[in-house]
């Protein structure tokens, strides 16, 4: 098992299996983000994308929810 220090709660925990999504951003979820935020986050974000009728096909939605995600996780510098 490998743990994290997660950007958003502070503590030691499981990190993700793998990571969440592709790229860069992808990597630095898994490395800096517990898997029990990240579920917590994949809430919020549903939550969000139906609250502001965000649509998943254009990409100034897409950039808000990634700048949300952020902002969320903690990771508002990345």
């Amino acid at each position: 098992m490998t743990t994290v220090i997660c950007a958003r709660c502070g503590k030691s925990a499981e990190a993700m299996t793998e990571p969440p999504m592709g790229g860069q951003l992808g990597a630095t979820l898994q490395a800096r983000v517990c898997a029990g935020c990240y579920t917590d986050w994949v809430g919020q974000q549903n939550l969000l994308i139906n609250h502001y009728g965000l649509n998943m096909a254009d990409s100034d939605d897409r950039k808000r929810l990634i700048v949300a995600m952020k902002e969320y996780l903690g990771l508002e510098t990345v």
